[in-house]
């Protein structure tokens, strides 16, 4: 009898209706308070916009970078024509300036031979004019001696008109080689001036090519400079044609007037 009460007060394997009911309620409110994470939900979009910021960069890095590479490459290339234009304006001036230091030196042999062949024309000139005023005597003495000398009297004559025409042309011929001695000379002047701006141009180019030296970022505004040199340079070789142009004629006329003197000698 004891055996079965003891077995009486053993719970039974069955659970009651109300403690199923509560431990299905409790389960319902612990899934309803169990609550997703917002960061797990945000962290793909916050994923998404650092990878386009990041690649917005790297287009405007490497944007960046070859527009520097342009714009290297065309300084550089502007560098490169200017030295080579500054090399072959330095070349021309040489020349230009050879040839005009070359051309003074001529052109003062030529005034100092001018000036020569000068006094060899009024010494000429002089003897002439002696020479006229022997035959004016001698026709003089002539025509008292023997007035039928008439035929020779001519010919004294027609020598004194001779030497007088000779006489007229060599002092027209006189009087332009002044001129253009005087030209010349001026002419000389202004050659010397144009030689000191040559020498002001090699200053130029000297500052040009200490700027492309220094890597100055302006090479651009060099072209200019460049222009205004090799206009001046071409100018001054103008010039240059012109004086030796002049001297020519100048040398023509001295040696005419040097054949119209010989018969008359």
């Amino acid at each position: 009898m004891r055996d079965n009460d003891d077995l009486g007060r053993l719970p039974p394997m069955v659970p009651e209706r109300d403690d199923v009911d509560s431990h299905l309620s409790n389960r319902k409110a612990q899934g309803q308070d169990i609550v997703m994470p917002a960061r797990g939900i945000s962290q793909p979009r916050s994923s998404a916009g650092l990878k386009a910021a990041i690649a917005i960069l790297f287009l405007a890095a490497f944007g960046g970078a070859g527009y520097g590479y342009f714009y290297t490459q065309e300084a550089n290339a502007d560098a490169r024509s200017a030295e080579l234009r500054i090399a072959d304006l330095e070349r021309r001036l040489s020349l230009v300036g050879d040839s005009a230091e070359e051309s003074t030196l001529k052109m003062i042999e030529r005034m100092d031979f001018n000036f020569s062949e000068i006094d060899k024309l009024w010494a000429a000139r002089r003897v002439l004019n002696g020479n006229i005023d022997e035959l004016k005597g001698e026709a003089a003495r002539i025509r008292l001696t023997n007035e039928g000398q008439d035929e020779t009297i001519a010919q004294n004559a027609s020598r004194l008109a001779t030497s007088a025409e000779s006489l007229i042309g060599v002092e027209t011929r006189l009087n332009t080689l002044a001129n253009e001695l005087a030209a010349a000379t001026t002419a000389m002047g202004q050659l010397n001036a144009q030689v000191a701006e040559l020498d002001g141009l090699r200053e130029d180019l000297v500052s040009i090519q200490a700027s492309l030296n220094s890597g100055d970022s302006t090479v651009l505004g060099l072209a200019g400079r460049l222009d205004y040199v090799e206009q001046s340079m071409e100018s001054v070789n103008a010039y240059r044609l012109q004086v030796n142009d002049s001297l020519y004629r100048l040398k023509q006329n001295v040696e005419t007037l040097q054949s119209m003197l010989r018969p008359a000698q």
